[in-house]
């Protein structure tokens, strides 16, 4: 029997190693692995890391860079550090998500079929460890001192957190896949004293339901959490302020 073609195969990829590099380094970068003002290691140590050439790890240095992600600096104190993202956002995102505001609909729509179910399996699942951990996070976003940059952060951890929770790692991949993508829009959002109020009722919400083991409320609450999140996008970056 003969094969019909086209099979949906990808097309090789001639994809640089810098650019696999690159890739790492931001997706670190708008995960708020790094945070604003941390040091990355020297060029030789990045190419010990990552088995690359120095060069290589300088091309993808310079890409980074120039989206405005990291900053050299020269002298005695010099080196290679990360940017504070959310300062830096509206220089490379807005426009860039209003053009391919389809695609992160499709993007919010996967995230309301993933993290939902992660915070469903999260509530039988979760440990004692990970609800201090969401806990802390969720005192730190209250706090008078909580910088945009830190409480955008902590966000991010509380997410990774129940998704990590899930004990399902491909739930876990992929939540990170769509934080990835959704960080830029959610750090063009505004930053004032109800906007953190409302952020952090509703995470209190969901981690009232996991405490309580509540894996029904665990995803209602989440389904709501996100829809929102994705109705104050639109509003902000297409629709306008």
């Amino acid at each position: 029997m003969s094969i019909q073609f086209p099979l949906p195969f990808e097309k090789v990829s001639t994809k640089k190693v810098s650019e696999f590099i690159k890739e790492q380094l931001e997706e670190a970068i708008i995960l708020k692995e790094f945070m604003s003002e941390d040091q990355l290691p020297s060029e030789r140590e990045l190419a010990e890391i990552f088995n690359a050439s120095r060069i290589t790890v300088r091309e993808a240095l310079a890409a980074l860079e120039a989206k405005g992600l990291i900053e050299k600096r020269v002298g005695a104190k010099g080196g290679t550090f990360i940017l504070p993202v959310t300062a830096h956002a509206h220089k490379r995102t807005r426009e860039e998500i209003k053009r391919d505001w389809d695609q992160m609909q499709k993007v919010f729509e996967y995230r309301s079929i993933v993290e939902p179910e992660s915070a469903f399996l999260a509530a039988e699942r979760i440990t004692a460890g990970d609800l201090q951990l969401l806990q802390s996070y969720l005192e730190q976003s209250l706090e008078p001192d909580c910088t945009r940059e830190w409480f955008r952060a902590l966000d991010v951890k509380f997410h990774l957190t129940i998704a990590k929770a899930s004990g399902n790692p491909y739930c876990e991949a992929a939540v990170r896949k769509i934080r990835t993508k959704i960080n830029p829009a959610l750090d063009l959002m505004p930053y004032d004293e109800n906007v953190r109020s409302a952020n952090c009722g509703e995470h209190q919400e969901i981690l009232e339901a996991l405490k309580a083991r509540d894996k029904y409320q665990s995803r209602a609450v989440m389904e709501r959490h996100i829809s929102f999140a994705a109705e104050a996008i639109y509003a902000r970056v297409v629709a306008g302020d």
